[in-house]
């Protein structure tokens, strides 16, 4: 197919020149094309409401992330957690990037087989398809999991040996189901570089099932715009979709000038990723979260946990209005 290597290559050069195409962006996740706002920021499901819903769209962005954990779906408190969520978001039109994994390990042996990781990915694949049958009308993309090259978010544990057979029975299931949402994965803490743990994940789970990621996400704590320049084209050129920003944030801490730096880091950040027209960007987080088990943990928010404004909130509505 001359045409497709054609569009290929062409969209590679674009990426190192750091001009993406904003058609090829609104391609692949349709949901943002209609106002171009392919930015959004992160929610927690248990404490998002209407209002936080309808003052993150007066705030200019485009849509919200929040996480589902398949191994509480069984919960019908949870459920309902995950009804009033996806309601607020739809109270103000917002469409939501949807993130799921789960919080317990895949299997209980301590030496999973391939066996026992591919029935795991078949029923977690399952419950992807549920909750998109459920919340299709609303998705910009679903995100198969987060951050798994971290033990913290892969309790299965031995990353380079069980999340490869995992994700291709993953990926298998899923290209047997009928669905229209945009799939991206996987939420690496990393951003994938020569010979990352992320790139060997990939590059494994993409040449058996090559359809299955509309994008590649990942999470670029601490890179300058540079740095995610040459990474938007490293999964380009690699993998032949996209790179996505799923989180990245800064906090408000007194080593990078409290809300003030918090607010001029954040501004930098989303000139550069406008510049490059990266096609979906989260940042981590609309509200402080006392949860944290740190100071830095607590103060990613936009706004303190109480709702109070902070610098960074307006600076992020002079970008995005």
């Amino acid at each position: 197919m001359p045409s497709m290597c054609f569009r290929l290559i062409a969209t590679s050069t674009l990426f190192i020149l750091g001009v993406f195409s904003p058609v090829y962006a609104s391609q692949a996740f349709s949901a943002l094309a209609q106002d171009n706002k392919t930015i959004g920021v992160q929610v927690k499901i248990q404490n998002f409401s209407t209002a936080d819903a309808h003052e993150i769209k007066a705030s200019g962005f485009g849509f919200v992330r929040f996480g589902v954990w398949t191994n509480s779906l069984g919960n019908p408190a949870y459920q309902q957690h995950i009804s009033e969520a996806f309601a607020a978001a739809k109270s103000a039109d917002l469409p939501v990037l949807m993130t799921v994994r789960s919080t317990k390990a895949l299997t209980h042996k301590t030496q999973s087989s391939g066996i026992d990781l591919a029935a795991a990915g078949d029923s977690f694949a399952n419950s992807v398809i549920g909750l998109e049958n459920a919340f299709s009308t609303q998705l910009v993309a679903i995100e198969i999991w987060n951050e798994p090259d971290l033990p913290k978010y892969w309790p299965t544990q031995d990353f380079e040996v069980t999340f490869v057979p995992f994700m291709s029975a993953v990926c298998n299931a899923l290209q047997k189901r009928d669905h229209s949402t945009p799939l991206i994965g996987f939420g690496f803490a990393k951003a994938p570089t020569k010979d990352s743990k992320a790139t060997v994940a990939l590059t494994e789970i993409l040449r058996e099932h090559p359809r299955c990621l509309s994008a590649v996400s990942y999470h670029p704590y601490g890179m300058s715009g540079t740095e995610i320049s040459r990474t938007q084209a490293f999964i380009l050129d690699n993998f032949h979709v996209p790179g996505v920003i799923t989180e990245w944030g800064v906090p408000s801490l007194s080593s990078i000038g409290g809300t003030a730096g918090q607010a001029s880091r954040i501004t930098r950040f989303i000139s550069d990723v406008k510049k490059l027209n990266i096609p979906l960007t989260s940042l981590y987080e609309w509200k402080n979260s006392d949860s944290g088990s740190n100071d830095r943990e607590r103060s990613f928010g936009l706004k303190s946990s109480d709702g109070t404004s902070k610098p960074a909130e307006a600076a992020v509505k002079m970008l995005l209005k």
